[in-house]
């Protein structure tokens, strides 16, 4: 056979065939999984990044395989598609940084992005405008976005519901979601945890893998989209009493085990695990939150205390469990903790014997800060009602007075290296605190919020409208809620 003009050309993108008539199609993923019936020729094509022969306008296109500059059997050159960056891989909920052997500049954790956000055409965007596109929702559900290579040359979008393990990914040229089957072996294991509690990490490759927790351990999914197939292990046998975080070079997570106690798994960047870390005695943390790190320190709060990782002068990972100070309440809804200018994480917390709000330093020492009113925050920015601020939030500003305006907005996202904050503005009449336990209805808007203006950008109504969703996906952020038609975009200045 002359694979020069037939046959079977095996490839990094993958197995392609050539048939006689010159055609190319592929056939197997780079995983070795057969390519899905289900997926077109189209979609693969977008998928793959598939080189094109120049045609007429009415002739049927002809691709080739990413790796092609030229046809092997005319020679003649081959057109490149228009975008062929690799953009940064999006990681659920905020945008994280992928798992890497450079540590992140600042925290993990935080509703802090990545990679710049700032609108496109900002100056002409309007409130009731018309979004730039639109996708059509996945199946009912509560989703996570998920955008890399998963056995892909183009990033591809994956939307996950932990609660029901499901996956499905989304198929460009025929603009549709289909679910993702497991190949072999075990299937995803749910998970149990809170909406707000709940993050993932994200190993970056070809065949880019999930890191998420379940009842059933830390699971590893490697999704692969030409064959709509997933292989996924799960590491620890035991639930996850909370979810991972990058933490010095390794993946980390707590699990329960069947007598009540806790211990934390750890992952290298391959996915293989180290000794597992004990803590001692039984502990109740009651409700759990997102965890957060930075440095040396690795914290999930608690309802009922600290569950901690430090990293000790001998180089090993020691796990504890602090109780809060007597009398203090922590409460998650209002957002991310605060990181100070100086490295410290602050939580919010009420203080039930003098009635008043705290924040209260993350780690063993319990420093504590006075606050006349709870803030909303995302990490480095808080907004006071409606006022975005970078002063700590238990400073008041010395001038203006916005608690009458009726109106908060629950920050979403802050953009890498900048001052931008997407967020979500809402009225609050009935009080702060009281809209944020409520699931009425809400009028509510997007809002782009930077050193120069605040743009907003999109308006709806839902119930619990800062449960929104932000994702970035092929220079577009996307807004979901599970309760809204369609996942609505804009688009983003490269």
């Amino acid at each position: 056979m002359d694979h020069k003009t037939s046959g079977d050309w095996p490839l990094p993108s993958g197995a392609w065939h050539v048939d006689d008539e010159g055609a190319w199609s592929m056939q197997r993923s780079a995983d070795g999984q057969n390519v899905s019936p289900l997926v077109s020729d189209a979609d693969i094509g977008k998928l793959m990044l598939a080189r094109r022969l120049p045609a007429a306008a009415d002739a049927p296109v002809r691709q080739f395989p990413p790796e092609f500059a030229f046809d092997p059997a005319s020679g003649a050159a081959l057109q490149v598609p228009p975008d062929t960056s690799i953009s940064p891989p999006w990681v659920p909920p905020y945008g994280a940084y992928p798992v890497s052997d450079v540590p992140p500049a600042g925290p993990s954790g935080l509703r802090q992005a990545s990679v710049p956000l700032k609108l496109a055409d900002q100056r002409a965007r309007e409130e009731h405008a018309q979004a730039d596109a639109s996708l059509p929702m996945p199946p009912p559900g509560e989703y996570e976005f998920f955008s890399a290579q998963f056995g892909t040359s183009a990033p591809a979008l994956l939307a996950l519901d932990p609660r029901k393990a499901v996956l499905h990914a989304w198929l460009p040229a025929s603009k549709r979601w289909l679910a993702l089957d497991p190949d072999y072996g075990s299937l995803l294991a749910e998970s149990d945890l809170a909406h707000g509690a709940w993050r993932a990490e994200l190993v970056p490759e070809f065949n880019s893998v999930l890191v998420l927790p379940t009842s059933h351990g830390l699971a590893c999914i490697r999704p692969d989209v030409p064959s709509l197939t997933y292989v996924v292990e799960h590491v620890g046998g035991a639930p996850c009493a909370a979810a991972p975080v990058w933490f010095q070079s390794r993946l980390w997570a707590p699990l329960r085990d069947d007598d009540g106690r806790l211990r934390f798994v750890n992952l290298d960047a391959a996915q293989k695990p180290g000794s597992d870390v004990l803590l001692d005695g039984l502990v109740d943390l009651g409700t759990v939150s997102a965890p957060v790190a930075y440095n040396r320190m690795a914290v999930w709060p608690c309802a009922n205390g600290q569950l901690r990782l430090q990293l000790q002068p001998d180089g090993n990972v020691a796990a504890s469990f602090t109780p809060w100070p007597e009398g203090l309440v922590p409460h998650f809804e209002f957002g991310s903790p605060y990181v100070s200018r100086d490295g410290g994480l602050w939580q919010l917390c009420f203080e039930r014997s003098r009635g008043t709000y705290v924040y209260v330093k993350l780690g063993a020492q319990s420093e504590r800060a006075d606050a006349l009113a709870p803030r909303l925050c995302s990490g480095s920015f808080n907004y006071r009602f409606a006022t975005k601020l970078k002063t700590a939030p238990w400073e008041e500003p010395e001038h203006g007075d916005d608690g009458g305006k009726n109106q908060a907005v629950m920050p979403l996202l802050e953009s890498s290296g900048g001052n931008s904050v997407f967020g979500v503005k809402f009225a609050t009449s009935a009080g702060l605190s009281s809209v944020l336990r409520s699931n009425e209805r809400l009028a509510a808007q997007l809002v782009q919020d930077d050193e120069l203006r605040e743009t907003v950008f999109h308006t709806f109504a839902v119930g619990e409208p800062w449960r929104v969703r932000l994702f970035v996906h092929k220079g577009t952020l996307w807004a979901y809620h599970p309760l809204l038609s369609r996942i609505d975009g804009w688009a983003l200045q490269a």
